[in-house]
């Protein structure tokens, strides 16, 4: 396994490391503050931080994320008891008991073992990628915790394994998981288009209106929750209550969602059926100037509307230039025609035999000798002959 595979680029794997082990701190202080379920319920957004770091940059990465964030987030709760009162009788495990070594070692290969996934590919494009994704997050989390709370066991004598696995194990690995297959799909779907390398983005319409949309779906969420919250401080927060406003909250939310999504998605896709339907319009010769003109004026300063300007522009470019051709093409055409008339009729005026026949009438025209009225009417019979011989072979 080469040191690139572990460590690539390591200045940008420091940048990701150190600003995962601050955010993965601060997220841990704030949600053992202040999101702390005292039902079994928990909102740890945090756990997806050294995940997302082990997936992205490797175990190592994840490792160091992992341990040294949940080590920032238990010292700024202050949950460090060193030394540990009652004492293990070993330095070693004091120190383990003291700081929680065990919890803090469990949050490191968390992300080290999700790492994993990255050694194979760093890049997550398509569901297969997303399912090896989720399938090392799950077992890491799984291990991990297993063996964090197995050593808690062993420092709590007084802990039976009934309770470890039913109060300590199944819970924390419940909202780890819950917590990270949210957040870690999203997390790795904008690692994977988000280009920020370009500041263009920034100043999209388009973009600005999906960030509109995002927010005020959020606004609801988030507006409920902090009336729930706020309510019951101070008092004691019954189950069934917490549950109904829980489900309460989903519910309108999904709705609000839904219903501000698909109109989002209506202002969007209108224009690119329209815009759709007039390059299959114009791929089959059906698009005329006046529908071009009117996707030339459609206002708007986003991206589509942009593009059906441009589209209605250079669409009305391209019929103008079409007209144009084919009037050239028509002009061509009676060009020809006039030089191919031309061309038969020099091809039959220049035989041996037509000139002998011009040379005879014009001898008999030019005769001086008074002929007979039959000679004349001869001589014209045959001028006549000729010119209509000349006539039917020129047309």
């Amino acid at each position: 396994m080469s040191k690139k595979t572990f460590w690539p680029s390591w200045r940008r794997q420091l940048l990701i490391t150190v600003t995962g082990i601050l955010l993965y701190g601060g997220l841990s202080w704030m949600t053992n503050i202040f999101l702390a379920g005292g039902q079994g319920i928990e909102i740890r957004p945090g756990v997806a931080v050294p995940i997302f770091v082990g997936l992205s940059c490797g175990p190592l990465a994840g490792f160091v994320t992992g341990f040294l964030g949940n080590f920032l987030g238990d010292f700024l709760t202050g949950w460090f008891a060193y030394p540990p009162d009652p004492s293990t009788g070993s330095a070693f495990l004091d120190v383990v008991k003291g700081y929680y070594l065990h919890w803090q070692l469990g949050n490191g290969l968390m992300g080290a073992i999700a790492g994993l996934a990255s050694l194979r590919s760093s890049r997550y494009a398509n569901w297969k990628d997303y399912l090896r994704a989720f399938a090392f997050t799950a077992t890491g989390i799984i291990i991990a915790m297993g063996l964090a709370s197995t050593i808690h066991i062993y420092l709590y004598p007084g802990m039976s394994l009934r309770d470890g696995l039913l109060d300590l194990y199944w819970p924390v690995v419940r909202v780890n998981l819950f917590n990270a297959i949210i957040l870690v799909p999203i997390l790795l779907f904008n690692r994977q288009n988000l280009d920020l390398r370009s500041t263009a983005w920034m100043r999209s319409g388009m973009m600005q209106r999906l960030a509109l949309a995002i927010l005020v779906s959020a606004a609801l969420p988030v507006a409920l929750l902090g009336f729930f919250l706020t309510q019951g401080t101070g008092t004691a927060i019954d189950p069934g209550e917490l549950t109904v406003k829980l489900i309460f909250t989903v519910v309108a939310t999904l709705a609000f969602t839904i219903a501000n999504a698909g109109l989002l998605a209506q202002s969007m896709s209108r224009p690119l059926l329209r815009l759709t339907q007039a390059a299959r319009s114009m791929e089959a010769g059906e698009l005329t100037s006046e529908q071009a003109q009117d996707l030339q004026a459609t206002t708007g300063t986003d991206e589509i509307s942009r593009l059906s300007q441009m589209f209605g522009r250079m669409a009305r470019e391209v019929i103008q230039r079409e007209e144009g051709l084919r009037q050239q093409v028509q002009q061509l055409r009676i060009e020809i025609d006039e030089a191919k008339k031309a061309r038969q009729v020099s091809e039959i005026t220049e035989t041996e035999y037509f000139r002998t026949l011009r040379e005879k009438a014009r001898r008999m025209r030019s005769s001086k000798e008074d002929e007979a009225s039959p000679a004349e009417n001869s001589t014209h019979d045959v001028e006549e002959t000729l010119q209509g011989q000349e006539e039917e072979e020129n047309a």
